[in-house]
């Protein structure tokens, strides 16, 4: 029996002493297009020449890759990322690749998204939106091994019109929960193979706290660091502190599997000739202060 994804995400991190992940993000608006080799012919080769030099220069402070799709779509470069992700695959095998999706549909369609994710991207795991219930999930879940990390309390800042609103899970009962943690019950719950992780914005603290103490298992993919106002030292000042819950705090699998991702803060360090070296180093910087959880 394959390992389940629970157990593919604690032990990428505690092999690579890192729960650093980085978003791949092309805004070619961004890129230090008068340092890249193929500038006035091939974009796509741009973005590829790219990529390939930020994840040689990030892979030792990281422990994962999130390939945005729809900003690789948008510029035609589906094949593109698929190549990529073969290439990662390749060259550093003990890397996670979440592809960033955010599939959500009917079963027959979500079938689809699903061999997108992890057959065409070969990814290890994927976004979703839980907007259309659990059967809209449930194709992605056909194979232990892949996980799925589902929007929880996402870190833009309108998030709280939808996510925050308060919900009665008992019409004849007074008592309310909002929205996002209702969405954490549901899906926590219905967790029978430990494949299924939560979105908390690591700039949304109370809600992160929230999640953290109700659901101390789950691993969270926790995006909203550098860019969008996050900070690293009180998001792991909350992940890692299990005061509140002693039998949580005696298994290690309980801690060290969250993910911290970052994206532009680290991509586009620098658009200058130091490009590269200025990737490694934001993303060691980050690394430390987040440290591994142990």
């Amino acid at each position: 029996m394959p390992p389940n994804y629970h157990t593919k995400v604690f032990e990428t991190i505690s092999a690579r002493c890192s729960r650093l992940c980085i978003g791949l993000d092309p805004d070619i608006s961004k890129f230090p297009t008068e340092y890249l080799p193929r500038k006035s012919f091939n974009v796509k080769k741009n973005i590829e020449y790219f990529f390939k030099e930020i994840i040689y220069s990030t892979s030792e402070e990281c422990c994962a890759y999130k390939p945005q799709a729809a900003m690789f779509s948008a510029l035609g470069c589906e094949d593109l990322l698929v190549d990529l992700i073969s290439w990662v695959r390749k060259i550093f095998p003990g890397h996670l690749i979440i592809f960033d999706g955010k599939r959500g549909d009917i079963g027959n369609t979500t079938k689809h998204y699903a061999i997108e994710s992890f057959e065409r991207y070969e990814a290890d795991a994927t976004t979703v939106s839980p907007y259309m219930g659990l059967e809209s999930i449930m194709p992605f879940l056909e194979n232990r091994n892949n996980g799925i990390y589902v929007l929880c309390k996402t870190s833009n800042t309108g998030s709280d019109v939808i996510q925050n609103v308060l919900v009665s899970k008992d019409p004849t009962k007074k008592s309310v929960l909002p929205l996002y943690e209702h969405i954490a019950e549901i899906f926590v719950e219905s967790d029978v193979s430990n494949q299924i992780g939560l979105v908390v914005g690591g700039n949304c603290l109370d809600e992160l706290q929230t999640i953290h103490r109700r659901f101390p298992s789950t691993p969270l993919l926790l995006p909203g660091i550098g860019s969008q106002g996050g900070n690293i030292e009180e998001v792991t000042s909350i992940i890692d502190n299990y005061d509140e819950n002693p039998e949580a705090k005696n298994l290690i699998e309980k801690y060290n599997n969250d993910l911290v991702n970052v994206s532009r803060s680290v991509i586009y360090a620098s658009s200058g000739t130091d490009w590269q070296e200025a990737a490694g180093k934001k993303a060691k910087t980050f690394n430390l202060k987040l440290g591994n959880g142990i």
